[in-house]
């Protein structure tokens, strides 16, 4: 949502019309998530900081009445390469939680959950960003509860609901709410029209009640942002149309 610094809105005005979207869907605050990955290698803790404060000054002056918080979305190529101190800066919203990309392509599943890990053990809390259209994750549905169950995690994407990002990312999203491992789900936002900010009409649309949204896309995150106790998740039974099974599916 952050225009001309990586692959979100090229100008202030697709920006502004970003933001108007998503105050028409309902939401107040929103978190900025640029990509810190070597595909932008000039987005730094201190670039988002002045940028999310020139976009909170257009809002005011759009009379737009939303607010951006701080936040990235840390590919784990980059992590090797940024101090403690600059990991913490780009937290979400000033809480405890970094946002860590879980990778598009490519990678073994050892060694994405030792660095994750390792991460954590080095006091970061960690929310995960997509498993759901992450292919190493799909491919070892294992993965994801264990680092659950190790004190992480997940945001799906809501579009991933609806079939928008295949249909692998689609089953494998609603195995993952069904077995209670999502924390929260976000828009992903890229722009006005093609990926844009509609998130609790979108999981309307992907068959969600009013309960299970305000859970996913409001009370949870705002635990999340605050550091507080996440609280328990609805139930979220699998669609009848399909069969969903966490277990590894035969090649």
């Amino acid at each position: 949502m952050i225009p001309d610094l990586d692959d979100g809105p090229a100008t202030i005005e697709d920006s502004l019309a970003l933001f108007r979207v998503a105050f028409g869907a309902g939401t107040s605050t929103i978190i900025a998530t640029p990509h810190v990955s070597w595909d932008y290698p000039a987005v730094d803790a201190a670039t988002v900081q002045a940028r999310v404060g020139a976009i909170n000054a257009a809002l005011r002056e759009a009379s737009i009445e939303l607010e951006v918080e701080i936040g990235a979305e840390i590919a784990l190529s980059r992590i090797g390469d940024m101090s403690d101190a600059e990991i913490a800066l780009l937290r979400l919203g000033g809480g405890p939680y970094s946002l860590i990309e879980c990778p598009h392509a490519g990678g073994a599943a050892a060694a994405i959950e030792e660095m994750l890990r390792r991460l954590a053990g080095s006091g970061h809390s960690i929310l995960l960003a997509h498993p759901e259209r992450c292919p190493v994750f799909q491919s070892n549905p294992h993965l994801l509860p264990a680092l659950v169950g190790a004190g992480m995690l997940s945001c799906i994407t809501a579009r991933s609901l609806t079939g928008d990002f295949g249909s692998r990312a689609r089953e494998y999203a609603w195995e993952l709410l069904a077995a209670g491992h999502v924390h929260a789900i976000a828009s992903d936002a890229h722009d006005a029209v093609g990926r844009p900010p509609d998130l609790a009409p979108t999981l309307a649309r992907a068959g969600l009640n009013d309960s299970q949204i305000e859970y996913f896309a409001f009370s949870s995150p705002r635990a999340i942002i605050d550091g507080a106790p996440v609280p328990r998740a609805p139930r979220v039974p699998a669609p009848r149309t399909r069969r969903w099974s966490l277990r590894r599916r035969p090649r």
